[in-house]
């Protein structure tokens, strides 16, 4: 595997807000930021951070220093690719983790880009969706067609996702709270149910098969254990918590079935029955009085567990290696607001973290 050189990042330090909403305060003061946004990476665990934003291109090469990020989602089949989904600049990718980035072709190269799903079997077979419009690709993101398009003023498409086993559906969630869903990869669809409150995002569970988990705005977590059939509520264990109905990101554990994170406004919970029961991390922010946009944990040691705090325009990185008992700050490598995060799958001291400069207005 290819690894960061120091030369490289020598090279990079010359030269993603989740899906939980981000917008303006009403106080002047709490918006103001400042420095590059785009990706930066960490090799050792928030001790140093580099910037990876190089984007070469026939004139030479560029930086995407001033793209904001929304989404980063890994590869399934090669650890090494990521597919960053910006909010005004389309979608880029990269082979190398990040050392270069390259702008997808077609529909999806300008604009806001919401979701990306990547077949489960065959790494070439992807959909994206740029909140109006749901286009195919079978090349490996060289082309794309469209198989659906939202006509309704006032609503968009804001996630995809693949069932992970055969026969292999996709699932499509809007900002009014439909779910809809195809069996024959995108030629039709159909409603799978009307939630009332907006879709943020649906995880299918490769480690249990039939089991999907979808998020709303803010009513909470469903889940399906029937393949996306039927549908039941978890929002009762998550009331207990001031809050905690304001939805930020959730997190399926890599290897253990039935354990999943809940970042909310109130802060992080953590579930080891699948959401019907939760318990608060101990974090050293109190409940509810910092923005958590970015979470993630180590794939290969899920003691070590990193998140970002952001109040009033300022932001810190925190880091546990005691499955959040105690914790470590860091500061951050720009004043951007930090809104995405990624531990490598392998490389156990790499994480990736992604800002975003917020609307002015």
């Amino acid at each position: 595997m290819q690894r960061f050189t120091k030369p490289f990042l020598l090279v990079a330090a010359l030269l993603f807000i989740g899906q939980g909403c981000v917008g303006p305060s009403t106080d002047q003061q709490a918006v103001q930021t400042s420095g590059p946004a785009g990706m930066f990476v960490t090799t050792n665990k928030g001790e140093e951070w580099q910037p990876i934003v190089k984007y070469p291109t026939a004139e030479g090469v560029q930086n995407l220093s001033g793209v904001s990020v929304y989404r980063v989602i890994p590869d399934p089949h090669n650890i090494e690719t990521l597919y960053w989904l910006s909010r005004s600049n389309g979608m880029f990718f990269t082979t190398d983790n990040g050392q270069t980035w390259q702008r997808v072709k077609g529909p999806l190269a300008s604009g806001f880009v919401y979701d990306l799903a990547i077949h489960p079997t065959d790494p070439c077979t992807m959909y994206g969706t740029n909140g109006t419009f749901i286009y195919k690709s079978e090349d490996c993101a060289r082309t794309w067609e469209e198989v659906y398009r939202e006509s309704r003023s006032g609503v968009g498409i804001r996630a995809i996702e693949f069932h992970q086993f055969a026969p292999y559906q996709i699932f499509m969630g809007s900002s009014n709270g439909d779910l809809l869903v195809s069996n024959d990869f995108g030629d039709s669809w159909a409603i799978a149910r009307r939630f009332g409150n907006g879709v943020v995002e649906i995880m299918a569970d490769p480690l249990q098969t039939d089991r999907l988990y979808m998020t709303t705005q803010s009513a909470g977590l469903f889940r399906s254990d029937d393949g996306g059939t039927s549908w039941r509520s978890y929002a009762s264990g998550l009331e207990r918590y001031p809050q905690a109905l304001q939805y930020r990101r959730a997190l399926l554990h890599p290897t253990k079935p039935d354990v999943l994170y809940w970042v909310s406004t109130y802060g992080v919970l953590v579930s080891e029955d699948g959401g019907t029961s939760w318990k608060a991390m101990s974090l050293i922010t109190p409940p509810g009085s910092v923005q958590i946009y970015s979470f993630g944990i180590n794939p290969q040691r899920d003691t070590d567990i990193y998140y970002t705090a952001t109040i009033n325009g300022r932001s810190t990185f925190y880091r546990s290696i005691d499955g959040g008992q105690s914790w470590i700050t860091r500061r951050l490598p720009t004043g951007q607001i930090p809104t995405v995060l990624h531990a490598h799958r392998t490389n156990q001291d790499w994480v990736y973290l992604g800002f975003t400069i917020p609307p002015s207005s």
